[in-house]
């Protein structure tokens, strides 16, 4: 067993998933990215691997994953969920042509507090800042 494969072994066992061939290669293909994969991604990486898994599979195991805080999501615009490795506390920027995602982190934005008059109907059970614009790379391509 690999080091990542034992430590994907080990987050699954930790917040108590059963350990799957299947589920650890989900975990290391959300991970493996260093991007914000949507589940079509992950299925296409991990069918290399498993050519017989089901994207019904893949798509119940994420959505395990992220009931059980083992990976995080980003929705936006319309876009496909898209899965993020990252579930420590940060922030994501969000490139409207490319839609590629980049996480940053701000104390500032740690401490926003949704004022007390837009939760008298509402219970918020996270606060995430997504800054939408233009990479650098889309940007530059436009001024090639």
């Amino acid at each position: 067993m690999s080091k990542k494969t034992g430590r994907a072994d080990l987050i699954l066992r930790e917040q108590g998933a059963r350990v799957t061939p299947q589920r650890v290669a989900i975990l290391m293909a959300v991970a493996a990215t260093g991007d914000h994969p949507d589940a079509d991604s992950v299925y296409r990486h991990v069918s290399r691997e498993y050519p017989h898994i089901s994207r019904d599979t893949v798509y119940r195991t994420l959505s395990m994953m992220e009931e059980k805080k083992i990976i995080g999501s980003v929705l936006f615009g319309g876009a496909s969920k898209r899965y993020d490795p990252n579930t420590r506390k940060h922030h994501h920027l969000i490139c409207l042509r490319c839609r590629r995602i980049n996480d940053f982190s701000a104390k500032k934005f740690d401490r926003l507090e949704v004022p007390s008059s837009a939760m008298e109907r509402f219970t918020a059970v996270r606060t995430t800042v997504h800054v939408e614009g233009i990479c650098d790379e889309c940007q530059d391509r436009n001024r090639a």
